[in-house]
């Protein structure tokens, strides 16, 4: 079994009340969204989102508008992997992680580790506060790069 994502598994009533603690309405596609968040192993793009949805009465820009606020109100992050687009996963204030996408078969795995504390350091002399990053990584797989 592949490793989650971010976060543990989120039931409907879960969902609800982090759409509700969040200002948000309770909608069966943003319960939806939040669910399949939840359940996935690797960050989701938009039609990702929207083929787990299946057959529900919206379309790709419906989950796109959700995925915005989402993002603004801190519930998700956008994961960027190189490609023409964003994935998106739960953010998890407890779990700090990247990840490494194939850039031929597009295979997406969790990186658990993240020891920047040389730079932190250096960056902490220069007067910053309250870091942030980014990083996430491309490569050829070992299926691929054979």
């Amino acid at each position: 079994m592949k490793k989650k994502c971010c976060s543990e598994d989120l039931n409907d009533q879960e969902a609800k009340d982090l759409l509700t603690s969040n200002g948000l309405n309770r909608t069966k596609t943003k319960i939806g969204i939040l669910t399949s968040l939840s359940h996935a192993v690797a960050p989701l793009s938009v039609a990702d989102i929207h083929h787990h949805l299946g057959d529900q009465s919206c379309d790709v820009s419906t989950v796109f508008r959700a995925m915005v606020q989402f993002k603004e109100k801190g519930i998700v992050k956008e994961v960027n992997l190189g490609e023409d687009f964003f994935r998106y996963e739960l953010i998890n204030n407890d779990h700090h992680h990247h990840h490494i996408r194939c850039r031929q078969c597009g295979d997406i795995k969790l990186i658990d580790q993240c020891d920047l504390s040389l730079i932190e350091k250096m960056i902490s002399k220069l007067g910053y506060k309250n870091l942030d990053h980014h990083l996430e990584f491309t490569g050829l797989c070992s299926k691929c790069g054979q």
